[in-house]
Order: C-alpha cells, then structure tokens, then sequence
C-alpha cells in the first residue's frame, strides 16, 4: 500500500450485456446485486486494496445486509453510469453506498451495503484497521443520501479529492 491515493467516490459506466437480461427483457433484480459487488470491487482494487491486498492485511470484507431500491430498469444495450462510495467505518462495520444511473441520467437503482471487516483465517469481525479506513476516505451523507452536487465531478472514471 505504498500509493496513498484516495478515490472517495468512485464512477464507471457498465454495457448491459446478454447475461444481465432476464426472460422479462431487463436487467434482473439479483443482477444489480452483483453490479453492486463488482463496483464495490473496482473502488477497492482502484484504492490498490483488491481481494488479495486486503487479504494480505489479514482480513476480508464480507456482505452483511443490502439494501436496493429499484426505480426503472434498462434493456439490452443500455449504458448505466455507475457510482459508490463509503460513508462511515466503524469498528467492523463499513457502509457503502451505489447509485446507478441510465444514460439521460435518470435514476434506476440506489442501494446500500453494509459490509463486514473479518479475519481471513477465522471469519470473526475484526476492526478496520486505519490504514485501510484512510485510503477509502468516507464521504459524510446527509440522511443516507450522497449530495453528489458537492462531489468533484467524475474525469477518467472516478472523482478524487485532495488529501488532508
């Protein structure tokens, strides 16, 4: 973890491919789910902490509840503008949030994850240490939601603010 770079919200945009579709010809409801986990994913490999880096620290991060609300959904082909980012760590626990977006910029999913910190070897909860705390930089919600006005706006895939 030498790169002290922090990415607090993280942006990408995603095709709608074939195995995202569902017989009713949109984006499946489990399929946000693992949209969610992949963006998750790329913040964290981003930040230069994927599974194995995180892994080396001596802990994982597992999913310990999702909440989705789904606005509209998108067919074949869409372009969705994704965004995440972390709003609090504590002890173990981590919340993150996504917002995914149609390409008009229509809202079509927002969700919250609340993740679990825990030891690789025994899977018990374990505190996130600061290092990793520090390098994912929480954004401070107000009431739960992002006031992304206030965001850097996105340039080359994610939005970076100056360090402290």
């Amino acid at each position: 973890m030498a790169d002290d770079s922090r990415i607090p919200v993280f942006r990408r945009t995603r095709l709608v491919a074939a195995r995202d579709i569902d017989l009713l010809g949109h984006v499946n409801n489990v399929v946000w789910i693992r949209f969610l986990v992949e963006l998750a994913e790329a913040h964290a490999a981003a930040l230069g902490l994927d599974f194995h880096a995180t892994r080396a620290l001596g802990g994982i991060w597992i999913v310990r509840r999702h909440d989705v609300l789904y606005h509209a959904n998108v067919s074949l082909g869409a372009t969705i503008h994704e965004t995440t980012w972390v709003s609090s760590m504590r002890g173990a626990l981590s919340l993150r949030h996504g917002r995914f977006e149609c390409e008009a910029g229509a809202l079509l999913v927002e969700a919250t994850t609340e993740w679990a910190y825990v030891d690789a070897a025994t899977l018990r909860p374990r505190r996130i240490p600061a290092a990793l705390r520090e390098r994912f930089d929480p954004v401070e919600a107000a009431g739960g939601a992002l006031a992304l006005s206030r965001m850097p706006a996105a340039s080359g895939g994610s939005a970076r603010r100056a360090r402290r």
